[in-house]
């Protein structure tokens, strides 16, 4: 488990409680996008300059922007009746037919 610098400052900072005052539904996903910067990233110098902009932008961790276009292909695809269903990482498709979501996105792009 990783924990976050927080120093007085960051605690304190104004900004940060502007920011989150007004970004309050970003918070959690940029939490884990902090954590994940802390852990692949080279010399942070300033969580809590991270932290701030991430808010006011509403990143989110790498592992949940994928997530996130999956689920948006899958909705899609379902309106396209492409596919019927997701388990996992497998789409089925109108006949039945198990294919790997990862597979279904290459064949069929979004808009095509």
């Amino acid at each position: 488990m990783i924990e976050i610098p927080c120093t007085p400052q960051f605690r304190l900072n104004a900004e940060i409680g502007r920011t989150v005052r007004r970004c309050w539904e970003n918070v959690p996903g940029v939490i884990a996008y902090l954590k994940e910067a802390l852990q692949t990233w080279k010399g942070i110098k300033s969580p809590e300059a991270v932290f701030v902009a991430a808010c006011k932008e509403g990143r989110k961790p790498e592992s949940a922007q994928v997530k996130s276009a999956v689920k948006d292909w899958f909705e899609w695809a379902r309106k396209q009746r492409i596919v019927i269903a997701m388990s996992g990482e497998v789409v089925y498709t109108r006949r039945g037919k198990a294919v790997a979501v990862a597979e279904m996105m290459r064949r069929c792009p979004v808009g095509e």
